[in-house]
């Protein structure tokens, strides 16, 4: 699985803090844990002038340092979202089709940027039923897949709140899966791991969920008495960043609870944030 941030802020972010000057960066969470390492590519995101930006690489970060040098200086303005990547393979692929910029994170579509950490089960089954959306599927990747069925399904579903939205989503992905999981006995839901950051500048969601049975044993990679999927929330009156893990060692990180989703808006320099319960 893999490890990412997200920040939305009234005041300009600073990336190196993120990637590769705190404690805990995104670097040093990338090999602290030799049996887990974050290998199969990195990326950031920002948003500048209304237009998302990338900057990625399909190396692993820890074996990238002229990269990283040259991407920590390049994000200006108010969102930042980072990623670190241990592959998973639903599709069962070949390693030189599951690995390269294609599939590396963040994605980006229109005003829209987009991290996830964890797996879907039944990519195929899901694209097929983007519709419209399935065109501007690049990769072989299921967060790819995950990001446009949640294009498709929560931001372009009007009308309602954020959290109905999604709600509505995750019924419809189940649908799918009852037509399909006699396919695939192993599995007991149609994905393990749902976290993910979204956000176009203008609102930011975050949502932490695994399957219906909660957080697993498995535990974080610098904080070993923290759940692996169980984001992290740091919350001031100007910004709000959310990572797998914190990144520094400040006290005020606090845990996003299973299957809450946290929504920040931003209205000029300020922010309104909240959190609700989802699933």
């Amino acid at each position: 699985m893999c490890r990412l941030f997200g920040a939305i802020s009234g005041d300009p972010l600073n990336a190196p803090s993120f990637l590769n000057g705190a404690p805990q960066s995104l670097l040093v969470q990338s090999h602290i844990d030799k049996k887990r390492k974050q290998g199969d590519g990195w990326g950031i995101g920002w948003i500048a002038s209304g237009h998302t930006q990338l900057y990625k690489s399909p190396r692993p970060i820890y074996q990238d340092a002229a990269r990283l040098r040259k991407a920590v200086k390049k994000p200006k303005g108010n969102v930042l979202l980072g990623h670190v990547r241990w592959a998973s393979n639903p599709m069962k692929l070949p390693r030189h089709e599951l690995i390269g910029l294609p599939h590396t994170q963040p994605f980006s579509h229109g005003s829209w940027l987009f991290v996830h950490n964890g797996t879907l089960y039944i990519p195929r089954e899901v694209k097929a039923a983007l519709g419209n959306w399935e065109q501007f599927v690049k990769g072989k990747n299921d967060s790819e897949v995950l990001f446009y069925w949640l294009l498709k399904t929560v931001v372009q579903n009007s009308g309602r709140s954020w959290a109905a939205k999604l709600r509505t989503s995750f019924r419809k992905l189940d649908r799918i899966w009852q037509s399909c999981k006699q396919r695939y006995p192993i599995y007991r839901y149609p994905y393990h791991g749902v976290n993910w950051v979204l956000t176009n500048g203008k609102v930011f969601l975050a949502f932490c969920y695994v399957d219906p049975r909660g957080f697993d044993k498995a535990k974080a990679l610098c904080n070993r008495g923290q759940p692996y999927y169980q984001l992290q929330v740091k919350k001031s009156e100007r910004n709000v960043i959310v990572a797998s893990e914190p990144v520094d060692r400040d006290v005020g990180w606090r845990p996003l609870h299973h299957g809450q989703l946290l929504i920040a808006e931003k209205r000029g320099r300020q922010l309104t944030v909240k959190t609700v319960q989802v699933m």
